[in-house]
């Protein structure tokens, strides 16, 4: 099987770890403040706070902001449901707003006509690697006076027009799960240049707290370990190369692919550096004959896994429509959307229809080859 996704870690983060375990020294330690140091010279930035998660990262950015119950939080559809969960952790409405058709990212246009007077930050996410249109979301934050958190958890080292996302809204939060572009095990961190905002992300990640026993506000146990802080300064040492040769495999397939009738390759803004976390394909299902779902099957009887994800747009999760359940079941969100009645146009043509090819680092040019004969054959 040709594996579409693996973590790449080699003797330098074993020996990393190794050191860890020896020093005793293992939960918010020199390891870790040496990790945030690095990670926010990379990207240009003042501040950069490390955590335990992705999710963790986007939840405690909105409580530094001190989003809560009725503000509204714009959110793409079409993403992990974490991007959506963490708006909820707050208590606060998530607003769906439609893609661009090229990039699978937040619409700008679509997007300027779901501000309300309560709508009080958008989350843009850089889906697949690709950097969302972040002039045309800080342009309609900055007439509304609203805050711009990016989710960078696909796309490590993505740029747009020469600047790394994560370094152009007011905080950039990323993750750094097992086969993301880089991997520290489990992990995320969140940057900023706004030192206040740094300041209240560091307390709340770490039970809210100001010193060892002063607790100012409300936090939560979501601290990153020495040996995950470990593993991350070494990847972050690779991450350009590595992505590199994502790029390289990623072009390299799309290329020779872009001539199937029944498979849309993506079209890249010439403005941005696109990492490939995914190596994202739509599927024509009329051209084809066949729904995605049994094009992966017959994809992996021959040989070839893929990603296929976001079977639906997020709008349609259970949680949300439901409402029956906490947090949507609570008095606070009587104002939010009957989820069920939302429709996207955009979205509802592209969810379910997207896989994502092999293409990390450790791929072959034969098992490159081998991907696009077997395309090529059904």
């Amino acid at each position: 099987m040709i594996k579409v996704g693996q973590p790449i870690v080699g003797d330098e983060e074993i020996s990393a770890v190794a050191e860890v375990l020896r020093s005793g020294r293992y939960v918010q330690g020199p390891r870790v403040a040496e990790f945030e140091q690095a990670f926010a010279e990379y990207l240009g930035v003042s501040h950069a706070v490390a955590v335990c998660s992705g999710t963790a990262a986007l939840h405690i950015s909105l409580a530094a902001y001190g989003l809560g119950p009725t503000d509204e939080v714009i959110v793409p559809p079409l993403t992990f449901f974490s991007t959506v969960t963490s708006v909820l952790h707050q208590n606060a409405i998530p607003i769906f707003s439609d893609i661009e058709s090229a990039s699978y990212c937040l619409d700008p246009e679509d997007l300027a006509r779901h501000v309300t007077e309560r709508t009080k930050a958008i989350i843009p996410v850089h889906l697949f690697g690709h950097p969302t249109d972040m002039d045309g979301i800080n342009a309609i934050a900055e007439e509304h006076g609203l805050v711009v958190i990016e989710d960078c958890a696909q796309a490590h080292g993505a740029e747009y027009r020469g600047q790394k996302v994560g370094s152009i809204g007011h905080v950039g939060c990323f993750s750094f799960y097992a086969t993301k572009n880089m991997t520290t095990g489990e992990g995320g961190m969140i940057v900023t240049d706004d030192e206040e905002i740094a300041e209240k992300c560091r307390m709340i990640r770490n039970h809210g707290m100001a010193g060892r026993d002063s607790h100012l506000v409300l936090g939560y146990n979501y601290r990153m370990g020495e040996m995950s802080a470990a593993i991350g300064s070494v990847q972050l040492r690779k991450l350009d190369l590595m992505n590199a040769d994502r790029i390289r495999n990623s072009e390299y397939l799309l290329s020779h692919l872009d001539d199937i009738p029944w498979l849309r390759v993506p079209k890249i803004n010439m403005d941005t550096k696109h990492v490939y976390f995914w190596c994202p394909v739509q599927i024509d299902e009329p051209t084809l004959g066949v729904s995605t779902k049994d094009l992966v099957g017959v994809l992996r009887e021959r040989g070839v896994e893929v990603r296929q994800r976001y079977d639906e747009p997020l709008y349609r999760q259970p949680l949300l429509t439901d409402r029956s359940g906490y947090p949507l079941s609570c008095e606070h969100y009587s104002g939010a959307p009957d989820y069920t009645s939302v429709s996207l146009p955009v979205v509802e043509a592209v969810a379910g229809k997207m896989i994502g090819l092999p293409n990390h680092p450790k791929l072959s040019q034969d098992e490159l080859d081998k991907v696009l004969e077997v395309f090529h054959g059904i």
